[in-house]
């Protein structure tokens, strides 16, 4: 890519950047929310024109307007927000748009047997055209399903093709955009953030499966915000900052703190210093809590827990365990099918949300883009997205209108209290880059100095500088007494900010420990249903404690 430049609207995204890849590479491309990775890769892929500069693609010269251009040239893209279709089923959401009813990036005996399949099901209409008229009525989803099947067991990722996409964790989801790219045959794969949702163990997973298709033949580009990732996989990296190219260098040439400087254009402080804070009476407590996740299966089972005035409760666990659950249930969004909840003495177990938000409850929530936020609504009109109808921002006889100027004055005050880099407040929260749109919602949660503040997940997908910011932030609010749950499935993050340490498996917390005494490999045992982790005496214990 020679002197890529795009802008928009009071933005310069991209300014005049150079960036090659090598053949058979993985190349990193770091650079704080917003620096321009996304919008260089989408350039690539067909999804932005550039104002200028060219694309050579194997030597020559690559004229790419749209993503079917980009894909018939061989690349393919996952993106960081997913481009699937939730009530299609997992296998309808890969296959769909193909122009083959068959993957042809697998080994050659299966490619054959696929192409046999493929040929028996659609008959004479496999050639010719009506090739795609005849696939189009010939599908069958339970040999699609099959098809499928194999190729997320050949590269080890765990996913029920059956499922509707509806149904999944926001990491299974995950999983299923990137079975989607290796169902398509490239030569270039580019992985916007794809490690932004998964677990340890699925990073590395992820990993083997990029080295083994690097070892066939494919060049991959990996944008991520995780310094260690880059060290361990890639074999370059190019840093962005501000839209331009800062440089690119070899990654054993770099430690993370050099690429970390790159990035932000300081020193960025890794340690997280966490002053002692007296903690207070239990800001909520929770007896036997009980819960169905949206398949209609019971996914919290007896839960107890407390949280007292400025401490912070982490709960560890894999996605699809129970926390998200845990956390709805916290906050007033998901209904309870048994036990209580009393939030500052008071008993609200059966209470609506606004109740909730009125009791002094803040959520930040996993998906910032469709929970945390309205993506087409401004970031005036998501500033007061909870307090709108309070009397703060009501005007008129009837008191059905909005003071839009108070509004305003309240967005901006946010928007400059978190560092939140937008070029108006009249922006669009769908235009922000992912780790300005957290330090919005956050800065819209905090800024209500709230008794309970349920964190789930919030530092996915930021960069180093942005979580430092956040977890200052979170730190702050303890230190103000606010009690905090954070959930978090970076084990680290967990255990360098808590105070205690709760271990969900399964629906139920099955192990306790203080964050100063807590072993990260016994945790991570516990969080993957190790022997030790479904033990019934140590689970009772935990109960009890």
């Amino acid at each position: 890519m020679e002197n890529i430049h795009k802008t928009f609207p009071g933005v310069v995204a991209n300014d005049h950047i150079d960036f090659t890849v090598r053949e058979g590479e993985i190349h990193g491309l770091l650079g704080e929310n917003g620096a321009g990775k996304s919008t260089l890769m989408k350039v690539l892929f067909g999804l932005y024109t550039p104002d200028k500069g060219t694309i050579r693609y194997k030597g020559k010269p690559l004229d790419i307007r749209s993503p079917d251009d980009a894909i018939d040239a061989g690349i393919g893209m996952v993106h960081q927000h997913f481009k699937l279709i939730p009530k299609l089923s997992v296998t309808e959401n890969v296959v769909l748009g193909l122009r083959e009813t068959y993957p042809s990036f697998h080994a050659d005996s299966d490619r054959v047997a696929f192409q046999g399949d493929a040929e028996k099901e659609s008959g004479l209409l496999s050639k010719g055209p009506l090739s795609r008229l005849g696939r189009l009525f010939s599908y069958n989803h339970d040999l699609e399903s099959e098809r499928v099947r194999r190729v997320a067991e050949e590269y080890d990722i765990d996913i029920d093709p059956d499922l509707d996409v509806w149904q999944l964790e926001i990491g299974e989801q995950q999983r299923v955009e990137i079975l989607k790219a290796l169902y398509r045959d490239v030569d270039l794969l580019i992985l916007d953030e794809p490690t932004a949702v998964l677990t340890p163990n699925l990073i590395e997973r992820l990993f083997n499966t990029l080295e083994k298709l690097v070892e066939k033949g494919l060049t991959v580009v990996i944008i991520t915000h995780k310094l260690d990732e880059v060290k361990q996989i890639t074999d370059r990296v190019s840093v962005l900052r501000e839209g331009k190219k800062v440089d690119t260098v070899e990654t054993a040439d770099v430690t993370e703190a050099d690429l970390a400087r790159m990035m932000v254009g300081r020193d960025v402080v890794f340690d997280i210093e966490k002053d002692t804070v007296e903690r207070g009476e239990p800001v909520i407590t929770v007896s036997d809590l009980r819960a169905y996740n949206d398949r209609g299966v019971e996914s919290v089972s007896g839960v107890d827990l407390d949280i007292r005035e400025g401490e912070i409760l982490g709960l560890a666990g894999v996605a699809g365990n129970g926390m998200r659950e845990i956390a709805e249930c916290l906050v007033g969004v998901r209904d309870i099918a048994g036990g209580t909840i009393e939030l500052d003495g008071t008993d609200v177990t059966d209470a609506s949300t606004k109740e909730y938000i009125e009791n002094g409850v803040s959520y930040v929530p996993p998906d910032r883009n469709h929970e945390g936020s309205a993506p087409g609504l401004n970031l005036v009109r998501n500033s007061i997205i909870k307090d709108y109808r309070g009397e703060e921002y009501v005007t008129g006889p009837a008191e059905l209108g909005l003071d839009y100027g108070r509004a305003r004055e309240h967005a901006e005050e946010i928007v400059d209290t978190y560092d939140v880099r937008v070029p108006s407040v009249d922006s669009d929260a769908e235009d922000l880059s992912g780790g300005n749109l957290q330090k919005m919602i956050l800065g819209r949660e905090l800024i209500r100095d709230p008794k309970l503040l349920v964190a789930n997940q919030p530092t996915r997908g930021l960069d180093v500088g942005a979580i430092e910011f956040v977890r200052e932030q979170i730190l702050e609010q303890r230190k103000d007494g606010t009690g905090v749950l954070l959930i978090s499935e970076e084990l680290s993050e967990i255990i360098e900010m808590s105070d205690r340490v709760a271990v969900v498996y399964e629906g139920e917390i099955i192990h306790r420990t203080d964050a100063d005494s807590a072993d990260i490999e016994e945790i991570g045992l516990y969080m993957t249903g190790g022997a030790a982790g479904v033990d019934e005496e140590q689970k009772e214990q935990a109960r009890v404690d």
